[in-house]
């Protein structure tokens, strides 16, 4: 299974509620101009100062671990 930019927004806000309900979250494709052009969809999680690169090729579970990880940095 590949995510999608709406599975990417949905474990992103999940994740970020988890950490701190109030941070904003922002999602940028790796690619701006054409993100489906090279291959697999990539997109850069900002969250409170922080930031996790997720790719296509993960899994929800890996995706949700890894922002967790990197986001979790944002926590005060």
């Amino acid at each position: 299974m590949s995510l999608t930019d709406g599975d990417v927004a949905a474990l992103a806000r999940a994740a970020v509620d988890r950490i701190d309900p109030t941070l904003e979250v922002s999602i940028d494709p790796a690619d701006a101009l054409d993100p489906y052009r090279f291959g697999s969809p990539a997109w850069t999680v900002s969250a409170g100062g922080a930031s996790s690169y997720l790719t296509a090729g993960m899994t929800p579970d890996e995706a949700t671990a890894k922002l967790l990880a990197d986001l979790g940095r944002a926590a005060p």
